[in-house]
């Protein structure tokens, strides 16, 4: 179902896709060490900005896609983790799912003041 603000379908699918990448990362933090693991991510926000950029398209429907990432160097375990990178990416996405949450914030405030004629 769509809302009729379609900026709170936008930041709705990215707060959703920020909680299933955080959930990606610290699956991948908790097999650092787990011999043949494979790091895996998440792509959404060029799936999204596709989507917005098509013209006459009336819903939002993408979703997040969870895949392995290729191209890692793999230690002699066959472990392509690596921690640092981890810890970056989940800083960052505890960043971005910050900043969505306050402009729905911003957003759902003006709708009341809207609603509220103040």
């Amino acid at each position: 179902m769509q809302s009729l603000n379609p900026q709170f379908d936008v930041l709705g699918r990215l707060i959703s896709a920020a909680d299933v990448r955080q959930r990606v990362i610290s699956q991948n933090i908790a097999n650092v060490n787990t011999p043949n693991y494979r790091r895996m991510d998440v792509e959404f926000e060029s799936l999204l900005a596709q989507e917005l950029s098509a013209p006459g398209k009336a819903a939002i429907t993408a979703q997040p896609i969870i895949s392995q990432t290729a191209g890692l160097a793999t230690r002699a375990d066959g472990n392509n983790v690596d921690i640092d990178q981890e810890i970056g990416q989940l800083n960052k996405n505890a960043l971005l799912q910050q900043v969505y949450l306050q402009l729905l914030g911003t957003e759902m405030n003006q709708m009341r003041l809207a609603i509220e004629g103040s």
